[in-house]
């Protein structure tokens, strides 16, 4: 898949994902052009759904919601209505797989990764 535009909401990393795009670089573009933009309309649009459409499709709706909670917190902004009710992992989901880390991960992981049972270092959603 060729993807020449870079993701500038998350219902666009949702429609790349689905057309077969790997998710942690469609974030990290996306987390690009957030830098930029830092505007609430990235964040108002919905993604699609991509559980049961793709691997790991419910972990990829946990993340975008809790990542649309986290950014929408950064500007300032209530987050949109869309990310709520939070989706629950089942399962807690880490970053790292790593036993050692996992104790990091469990303190410093976002709240609204947490509350969706997603651990994950912060430094992981900044860019350069």
């Amino acid at each position: 898949m060729n993807f020449s535009q870079r993701a500038k909401t998350v219902f666009d990393i949702s429609k790349h994902v689905l057309q077969g795009a790997d998710a942690g670089y469609e974030v990290k573009d996306f987390l690009h052009e957030f830098q930029v933009g830092k505007s609430i309309q990235m964040l108002d649009q919905p993604p699609i759904k991509l559980e049961g459409k793709v691997h790991d499709g419910m972990l990829y709706d946990a993340f975008l919601q809790a990542l649309t909670v986290f950014l929408a917190a950064k500007i300032d902004q209530e987050p949109p209505a869309w990310t709520r009710p939070a989706i629950q992992l089942s399962n807690p989901w880490f970053a790292s797989p790593g036993a050692a880390i996992r104790n990091y991960l469990l303190i410093s992981s976002p709240s609204p990764f947490r509350m969706r049972n997603i651990f994950i270092d912060e430094d992981s959603l900044s860019v350069a």
